[in-house]
């Protein structure tokens, strides 16, 4: 192997570590940014001070945790950039920061509400075939009763001429 080859692999592993090391990073960002809500929440109602100093903390943090998220992010895409621009990756190849699980999990929910959808509308087809055959059935009935009726009141008119 040549000195550039050596230098293009070792370019790659450093990539693909801080690739993983900024995955790390998001989840552990997006952890502190469901808990550290909570805490606040918490020491807000078990102490006396003012409320109003955790409301302004919580959302401070919040913002700081959303910058660096971002800045996380910007810096994962940049290198990727670098990547495309030496041509060590193709332009179609560039990794989810997120991780392939959740964008798997997003498909995966979609096909789920596809196939609900489907469902609902083939059991609303059924449902509106049952109600369909119960109005002919109650249009049966009422015409039975009406004949019923009808020949109820011939022989009652009947016996009433005799």
């Amino acid at each position: 192997m040549n000195q550039k080859e050596e230098l293009y692999d070792r370019f790659y592993e450093i990539q693909e570590s801080i690739h993983l090391q900024n995955q790390k990073k998001i989840r552990v960002g997006l952890k502190v940014n469901i808990f550290l809500p909570l805490i606040f929440l918490a020491i807000s109602f078990l102490s006396n001070r003012s409320k109003l100093v955790f409301l302004v903390l919580w959302i401070v943090s919040l913002f700081g945790i959303s910058f660096y998220l971002l800045y996380v992010e910007y810096m994962d895409f940049k290198l990727q950039e670098r990547l495309k621009e030496f041509g060590i990756i193709e332009q179609d190849e560039a990794k989810a920061l997120i991780g392939n699980e959740v964008v798997q999990g997003i498909d995966d929910i979609n096909n789920a509400r596809k196939e609900m959808v489907q469902d609902i509308k083939e059991i609303k087809k059924g449902i509106k075939e049952e109600i369909k055959k119960e109005k002919e059935e109650i249009q049966k009935d009422k015409q039975e009763l009406t004949q019923e009726i009808k020949k109820d009141l011939q022989s009652v008119g009947e016996k009433f001429k005799k």
